[in-house]
């Protein structure tokens, strides 16, 4: 029963689409028929120095980022095994 009622829907479905008298995608979110109503953004140019001055802060930022979570995690490890030490005695 469960079969068969799949199957017949998969063929409707396929009948509709190759008739033209469906347009797929039309009820999804946010459907690929709908009329665009914006205008795309468009980035601005931006110097080649500029962008190399964003690198190397990111860079740096990502730098500082990592030593304070290695620091943390070593920390932290450190605590544990004082810890497991202590509960071992």
């Amino acid at each position: 029963m469960g079969i068969s009622s799949m199957n017949a829907t998969i063929n409707n479905n396929r009948k509709l689409l190759k008739n033209g008298k469906r347009k797929p995608f039309t009820k999804m979110n946010g459907g690929s028929g709908k009329p665009r109503l914006y205008k795309p953004y468009v980035l601005p140019e931006v110097f080649p120095h500029v962008l190399r001055r964003v690198r190397i802060k990111t860079k740096r930022e990502n730098r500082r980022l990592l030593i304070k979570k290695i620091s943390i995690g070593f920390v932290t490890l450190v605590v544990m095994i004082v810890y497991v030490m202590y509960l071992s005695q």
